[in-house]
């Protein structure tokens, strides 16, 4: 469902398929444990491979959100397609969380 990546010191998570309640949790535990506990704290999550994301997702990215904030880190997206970048503003949470066009404008914006 994922791999991980960094670059300049920020790491990378590049996610595939839907991001649901099936594996949403699976996927928060993994970036707890395995980068902010680690003090990877500035993660962009590349969403180009990504078909959809539902409420329970979306849940998962703002309590990562807020796991990194508490750690001086921050969360970003890149290469959101249509549907998720319209359920991120009908849910105003592109406003919470940067959306960018592509991973090098978000590394360059979080690093």
């Amino acid at each position: 469902m994922y791999t991980f990546t960094e670059q300049f010191g920020v790491a990378i998570v590049s996610l595939e398929g839907e991001i649901t309640m099936q594996n949403a949790m699976t996927l928060r535990n993994w970036v707890v444990d395995n980068l902010i506990k680690k003090s990877k704290t500035k993660i962009v999550f590349d969403f180009s491979r990504v078909n959809s994301v539902d409420s329970f997702g979306l849940g998962t990215f703002v309590s990562l959100h807020k796991t990194a904030l508490s750690s001086n880190g921050t969360i970003a997206f890149a290469g959101v397609n249509e549907n998720v970048k319209k359920l991120l503003t009908m849910t105003a949470l592109d406003k919470v969380i940067k959306v960018f066009p592509s991973v090098m404008e978000a590394v360059n914006a979080v690093k």
